[in-house]
């Protein structure tokens, strides 16, 4: 059995898969998978050209895939995770159930690392399950360990429909749209407000917080279709300094509205207005369901989303499998591994 990057002829099995394994979990998140992979396939001439250049689509659906005669056996999806594409994240992985308990899963992740490893990658990660042991289990064989929680939540668009006409709504003292030279200011703003464990295994530059030509052209074709728009805010001090980013991407149609928050640990008390604001915004555009998350280290960020209504979907471990023996931390901070960051528990996955 081989693993190869998948082919247009692959869908009818990836789709399937999707549909057998991954249907329940995209449903919580109000996401028609299925419908999403046939859209993409309807494009996929399209998408094939997109993938051979650097823009914002181009790993819009990277996935490689195990064969066994003539049926996919197993499917992989990746994406790079920063602009260098020394990290790719394991988005989704599955087995079909004929094929479960013959080590696929073990075998299309080997394939994936070596396919990509030979293309400059330097680490792997992932996010699995917190409750999901089997999976868990497995990930550790394959040399991934654990170094922070993430929880995803969502707001209900009932919910979000109490945020349209607030009886008050104060926009935090700062508070403006991102400009072209806030770029140098927002990486600094993410280093200060993310911990050096979870950094150094993101391994992001500052060319990762940079809004691209690309990305804005991407961002002002999608809301001339009026499928969507995109609102970048930032938050300054009387300094001047920023001490807080807000993106928010919000749906013209079906998906979920996303908010990306980051605040600065000394100015936690912005959190919640913040969000607060972010929620009239996406409620004067439709009323979606809204998505955030939360790495485990954002107190006030986490404090911020339960105080405003939001439904916990899930906690994941996330996962990072290096070329290197340890993760090196900066300088000063190799305390933070007594803490435990890298040892958490266990969890379980039905789709492997």
């Amino acid at each position: 059995m081989k693993v190869r990057p998948a082919r247009k002829r692959d869908f009818a099995g990836i789709k399937q898969i999707f549909e057998l394994a991954f249907t329940e979990e995209y449903q919580r998140r109000e996401v028609n998978i299925v419908h999403r992979i046939e859209k993409i396939e309807s494009l996929y001439p399209f998408v094939k050209v997109l993938s051979l250049f650097p823009n914002p689509y181009q790993h819009v659906f990277t996935v490689h895939v195990l064969e066994d005669g003539d049926k996919i056996a197993a499917m992989a999806q990746v994406s790079p995770r920063n602009q260098n594409r020394t990290r790719w994240h394991i988005d989704n992985i599955a087995v079909h159930p004929d094929f479960r308990g013959k080590g696929l899963a073990q075998g299309i992740l080997n394939g994936v690392f070596d396919y990509y490893r030979e293309r400059g990658a330097l680490r792997f990660t992932l996010e699995v399950d917190v409750a999901n042991a089997p999976a868990i289990k497995l990930y550790e064989k394959l040399g991934f360990r654990r170094y922070s929680t993430l929880t995803y939540s969502k707001l209900s668009a009932k919910k979000l429909a109490k945020f349209k006409d607030p009886e008050e709504l104060v926009a935090p003292e700062g508070l403006r749209e991102r400009q072209a030279g806030d770029t140098s200011p927002i990486w600094e703003l993410y280093q200060d407000a993310i911990p050096p464990y979870i950094r150094v295994v993101e391994d992001r530059s500052e060319q990762d917080v940079a809004l691209t030509p690309m990305q804005q052209g991407a961002e002002w074709l999608k809301k001339s279709l009026k499928r969507s728009q995109a609102l970048h805010l930032v938050v300054e001090d009387s300094r001047k300094r920023l001490v807080a980013s807000l993106d928010l991407f919000a749906q013209l149609r079906s998906l979920p509205h996303v908010i990306q928050m980051t605040v600065h640990p000394g100015h936690g008390h912005l959190a919640e207005p913040l969000l607060k604001y972010a929620l009239h915004q996406l409620a004067t555009v439709s009323l979606n369901p809204v998505l955030i998350g939360c790495y485990e280290c954002q107190r006030a960020k986490q404090d911020a989303i339960q105080a405003t209504g939001f439904k916990k979907l899930t906690g994941d471990f996330l996962m990072v499998r290096d070329t290197l023996e340890k993760l090196e931390l900066p300088t000063g901070q190799e305390a933070l591994q007594s803490e435990g960051f890298f040892n958490p528990t266990v969890n379980f996955d039905k789709h492997i």
